[in-house]
């Protein structure tokens, strides 16, 4: 019964219809919760805040050089997925981009980097 539960929650969330979101910071740049992380405002293609949030994670994983110093595993700590930092709410429909303007990329950049200007 668990099976069949999940898989039409799956389903469910592949036909949800693909929106926009806003995801700006919610932080002051000084605040020390950014960690030194850098500070972007986004826009992000994906049927929910939950998976904007991820995607523009998975999105900051690419954009970082690899350098590799020992046995260490990327991670998501860009800081989109944390609530403190990053309000993601749905982009007005009279501002900003349209959704037929995400072709290949889910993830456009509105401003950023902006450094943080928290001591670590």
């Amino acid at each position: 019964m668990e099976r069949r539960s999940a898989a039409a929650r799956t389903n469910a969330a592949e036909t949800r219809p693909m929106q926009l979101w806003l995801i700006e910071p919610n932080a002051a740049q000084d605040d020390p919760w950014w960690q030194g992380r850098q500070i972007w405002q986004l826009v992000v293609a994906a049927p929910s805040a939950a998976f904007a949030r991820l995607e523009a994670e998975r999105w900051a994983l690419r954009q970082r050089r690899l350098i590799h110093v020992g046995n260490e595993s990327l991670s998501m700590n860009a800081g989109f997925i944390d609530e403190k930092l990053y309000f993601a709410h749905p982009l007005p429909e009279n501002v900003g981009p349209k959704l037929d303007e995400f072709a290949e990329a889910s993830v456009m950049v509105l401003a950023g980097p902006m450094p943080s200007k928290a001591r670590s």
